[in-house]
C-alpha cells in the first residue's frame, strides 16, 4: 500500500553532546487500555552558531539519528516494482499529492493511456537542468570516441560552456529550452561582438549534443534544437601563416639562447639590460640544456607536423631511431583524429633526437645517485615522457619577440605554436611534394584542408612556378632573330603586301603580335603544326626555372 514516510541517517555524536533521557509516548494503545511509554536516550548539544540540537541516540551509542527533513514515498509503479523516491517536499500535505501524482501515472501506464516514453519524459521536464547536465557529464566520462576516452579537459569545457548558455537564454529546467531564445542569444554574441562567432558555434554545439542525449534518454520527447543555424564563421577572426626559412633560424636561435640570456640579463639599477647576472655553473648547464630542448622542440613540430599535444605525449618508446626508416609511432589514443601513426624523420632530425636520449640518459643516470642508488639504469624506462617541459604560449611569444618575428603582420595574420605545422605544409609544397603525399603526412582526411588551410604560398614562390613556364614568342620576331622561318621572304616576310596595318604586326606587344601571327597564318593557309612552329614555342625545361623536389635541402 502506498505511503509516506521520514528517512533518517546517522551522524557521529558530537564531542560536546550531553545525553539525556526521554519518555516518549508510544503509537497505539495497549489491550489493558493505559497508554505506554518507551524511555530513549537523546541527545543534545550546541552547534559553532550557538543554535540548539536535540536528536535520538543510535544504539550503538556513537552516531544520532538525524531524520531528514523531506518526506519519502513508497508505492508500487506499473509493473508492480516496489519504489521508494523522495517527493522534495518538506510539507506532508504536498508530498501526499505528488504521491497521487505518480500512482494515477502507474495507472495511466497500465491501462495504456500512456507510454512509458512519455512518463519518463513527463518526469524528467520538471528537474532542473543542472541535474541533467550532471548525467551528460556522466555520461561523457564513460563515453569513447574510437578508441579513446573524452578528455577531462572536454568536459570541463562542455559544463561551462552548458552552464553559460543555459544561464544567460535562462532555461531553469530542461522543458525550457525553446530554440527562439537560443537565436536570440546567438545574435545578441554577434551584435555585441562579445563572443567570436566560432566560439559562438562551440558553445551550439555543446547544447545541441546534450539535447541529442536527453532524447535518446527518453529526457525530451523532441530535440527543442533540430534546426538551429550556426552563427557564420566566413570571417575568421584569426588567420595563420607560415614562417620563412629565415625566421625559423632566428626562431631557433633565439630559442637556444634566450633561457640563459634572460638568467644573465641585470633588470633594474644602473646596468640594467647589461649580461652580468650571477648564475651558478649548475643553474647555467640547466638553462642550455633547457635552450637545447626547446630548439630540438621547434624542429620536431616544423619537419613532423607534430600537434603541441600530439608531441607532450610522446615517450621513449615512441621513437624508433635505429630502424631503417627512422620514425616516430604517434598512438592512436594520443593523435588527434584518433588513429595511430608512423612519422618519418630526416636524418640530422633522427641523430639530434639520439643525441637528446644519451642527454636524457645521462641525467637519469645522475638523479639515480644522487638517490643514493648504486644501480646504474642502462637505458630510459619506455614510459618516460620524451620532453619534460613543453613551451608555453608566452614562452613562445617571448622567443618570437626575440627573434625579432611579428606576432602579428601587416595583412593581420597572426603567428603561435600551431604555425609550425602550417610552415610543415608549406614547406612540403615549396619542395614539390605530390599533394597526396602532402596530405598523408599532414594526417588530414581531406586534401583541401591540406592546400587551402595549411598551405601558404608567398609571391616568390608562384613567382617561381610562373618562370617556369615555356616561353612564347611570336614567329616573326623568332625568324628575324634566328635568319630562319617558314617564309621564304627575307627576315620571314612576305612579298604580297599584307592588309594588317604596320602597327599592329608591332612585335613589341605580345596582343598586336597575336593578332599578326593570326592574319599571317589566314593568308598563307598553314597548317597547325607550322604555325606554332612560326610563333617559336619553346621546350619545357630550356631556359626555365624548376622547384626543388627534395625537402631535404631545406636546411633551418
Amino acid at each position: 500500500m502506498a505511503s509516506i514516510y521520514r528517512r533518517t541517517t546517522k551522524r557521529l555524536l558530537p564531542e560536546k553532546a550531553e545525553i539525556i533521557t526521554r519518555r516518549r509516548r508510544r503509537r497505539g494503545r495497549p489491550a489493558d487500555g493505559k497508554a505506554a511509554t518507551k524511555t530513549l536516550k537523546v541527545a543534545q548539544w550546541t552547534d559553532g552558531r550557538g543554535r540548539k540540537h536535540e536528536a535520538e541516540l543510535a544504539p550503538d551509542g556513537r552516531h544520532v539519528l538525524i531524520e531528514v527533513p523531506t518526506w519519502y514515498a513508497r508505492y508500487r509503479d506499473a509493473d508492480g516494482v516496489e519504489q521508494r523516491r523522495s517527493t522534495g517536499c518538506r510539507d506532508e500535505q504536498a508530498a501526499r499529492q505528488t504521491l497521487a501524482g505518480w500512482l494515477a501515472e502507474a495507472d495511466k501506464i497500465r491501462s495504456g493511456a500512456l507510454t512509458r516514453e512519455e512518463a519518463d519524459t513527463a518526469r524528467h521536464s520538471g528537474t532542473r537542468l543542472a541535474e541533467h547536465f550532471t548525467d551528460y557529464l556522466d555520461f561523457l566520462k564513460a563515453k569513447t570516441v574510437r578508441g579513446r576516452k573524452v578528455s577531462a579537459a572536454h568536459r570541463y569545457n562542455v559544463e561551462k560552456q552548458l552552464a553559460r548558455v543555459a544561464k544567460e537564454c535562462g532555461f531553469p529546467r530542461i522543458g525550457d529550452i525553446i530554440r527562439a531564445k537560443m537565436v536570440r542569444w546567438m545574435n545578441s554574441q554577434a551584435e555585441q561582438d562579445t563572443m567570436a562567432a566560432r566560439t559562438v558555434n562551440t558553445h551550439r554545439a555543446a547544447l545541441v549534443a546534450f539535447c541529442r542525449w536527453a532524447v535518446r534518454e527518453n529526457r525530451l520527447q523532441r530535440n527543442p534544437l533540430a534546426g538551429l543555424p550556426k552563427a557564420d564563421e566566413s570571417e575568421k577572426a584569426r588567420e595563420r601563416r607560415a614562417l620563412s626559412a629565415d625566421e625559423l633560424a632566428s626562431l631557433l636561435e633565439a630559442a637556444r639562447t634566450r633561457p640563459l640570456r634572460d638568467a644573465l640579463t641585470i633588470r633594474r639599477g644602473k646596468r640594467k639590460g647589461e649580461l652580468a647576472a650571477k648564475v651558478s655553473d649548475s643553474e647555467r648547464e640547466r638553462l642550455i640544456r633547457l635552450g637545447r630542448q626547446r630548439v630540438l622542440i621547434y624542429r620536431t613540430m616544423v619537419y613532423t607536423g607534430l600537434r603541441k599535444g600530439e608531441l607532450a605525449s610522446l615517450t621513449v618508446d615512441a621513437l624508433h631511431l635505429e630502424a631503417e626508416n627512422p620514425h616516430i609511432a604517434l598512438a592512436a589514443k594520443n593523435a588527434k583524429s584518433g588513429r595511430g601513426a608512423s612519422l618519418p624523420l630526416r636524418s640530422d632530425l633522427a641523430d639530434a633526437l639520439g643525441n637528446h636520449l644519451a642527454d636524457m640518459l645521462d641525467l637519469y643516470r645522475r638523479r639515480t645517485l644522487a638517490d643514493g642508488r648504486h644501480e646504474i639504469p642502462q637505458a630510459l624506462p619506455g614510459t618516460m615522457t620524451l620532453f619534460d617541459r613543453m613551451p608555453t604560449i608566452r614562452t613562445f611569444d617571448l622567443d618570437l619577440g626575440a627573434a625579432g618575428i611579428a606576432k602579428t603582420d601587416a595583412e593581420g595574420r597572426t603567428v603561435d605554436v600551431h604555425c609550425l605545422r602550417h610552415t610543415f605544409a608549406t614547406m612540403l609544397s615549396q619542395a614539390g611534394v605530390a599533394p597526396r603525399r602532402a596530405q598523408e603526412l599532414m594526417r588530414h582526411s581531406d586534401i583541401r584542408l591540406t592546400m587551402s588551410t595549411y598551405t601558404h604560398l608567398e609571391l616568390a614562390d608562384t613567382a617561381g612556378a610562373v618562370e617556369a613556364l615555356p616561353e612564347i614568342v611570336p614567329a616573326a620576331a623568332l625568324s628575324v632573330r634566328t635568319g630562319t622561318g617558314d617564309c621564304s621572304e627575307p627576315d620571314g616576310m612576305c612579298a604580297e603586301p599584307c592588309a594588317v596595318p604596320q602597327e599592329i604586326c608591332d612585335v613589341s606587344s605580345p596582343s598586336q603580335a597575336t593578332y599578326r601571327d593570326r592574319a599571317w597564318s589566314s593568308r598563307h593557309k598553314k597548317t597547325p603544326a607550322k604555325t606554332a612552329s612560326c610563333r617559336g614555342f619553346r621546350e619545357a625545361g630550356e631556359g626555365s626555372r624548376t622547384l626543388n623536389n627534395q625537402l631535404g635541402r631545406l636546411e633551418l
